[in-house]
């Protein structure tokens, strides 16, 4: 190889470097501008919908759930911080792509699971994280009926109305009524931050799409039969005049 081809060959070399070195940097910087510099934390994430009774097992070996980095927020006290810590048990309901994994997503086998009967005729049950301020500060309880809103195009839009919450996370509403026949309930905090609906299998869809694109789902509690109202969405050239 002549000199003059040694060094074009060195200029091309270092040239491949150097982009993907400003590549890489312009990535990690995009990503960091779109979690508006949170700081970020190690966390399993769901990356492939798990269906209900999936065994943690085939779910870490089979690429369910991988090692991703989040804004440190959004990482739940419970967050499992160990895969070995799922396996050999089930999923205890449908999980959507881009929920962080908690501990009591997946649960024993030997344990009780009446928690289809549930679910009433041409209705599904899905889950979803929401954490402390979006969840009504973890308030909402299995039985309470729930407004949900996302964020969409730069407006807050109701999504659904009077959705029924038959579970948070593993305590469901066949719980809380053994509970009332003897006892008084009280409340007790939900460090899960997960929440099971039961809604149509199309309204199931639009949650787990809000779940996966990160469109901020966020929760209001309403009182027993309360009316559906329409809310047209809310931004910031009309949330003064929607008051």
């Amino acid at each position: 190889m002549t000199p003059k081809r040694t060094i074009v060959v060195g200029i091309a070399v270092a040239v491949g470097v150097a982009a993907s070195v400003l590549s890489y940097l312009f990535l990690n910087n995009a990503q960091q501008r779109a979690y508006h510099n949170a700081k970020l934390v190690q966390a399993y994430v769901v990356v492939k919908a798990v269906p209900a009774t999936l065994n943690g097992t085939d779910a870490v070996n089979d690429g369910y759930i991988q090692r991703k980095k989040i804004p440190e927020e959004f990482r739940p006290t419970s967050a499992v911080t160990s895969l070995s810590s799922i396996e050999g048990k089930l999923a205890v309901a449908p999980f959507g792509v881009g929920q962080v994994v908690v501990s009591s997503m997946f649960a024993s086998t030997s344990s009780s699971n009446s928690f289809e009967r549930l679910i009433g005729p041409g209705q599904v049950a899905i889950t979803a994280s929401v954490d402390q301020v979006h969840g009504v500060a973890d308030f909402p309880s299995p039985g309470d009926k729930v407004d949900l809103m996302v964020s969409l195009n730069g407006a807050e839009t109701l999504l659904l109305q009077n959705v029924s919450v038959i579970a948070v996370g593993q305590s469901s509403t066949a719980t809380v009524a053994s509970i009332g026949q003897s006892t008084t309930a009280t409340s007790t905090p939900n460090t899960s931050g997960l929440y099971t609906f039961t809604v149509t299998p199309t309204n199931a869809a639009r949650i787990a799409l809000a779940e996966q694109d990160g469109l901020g789902l966020y929760m209001t509690l309403v009182p027993p039969h309360n009316p559906q109202v329409s809310v047209p969405p809310v931004n910031q050239g009309n949330v003064e005049s929607a008051l």
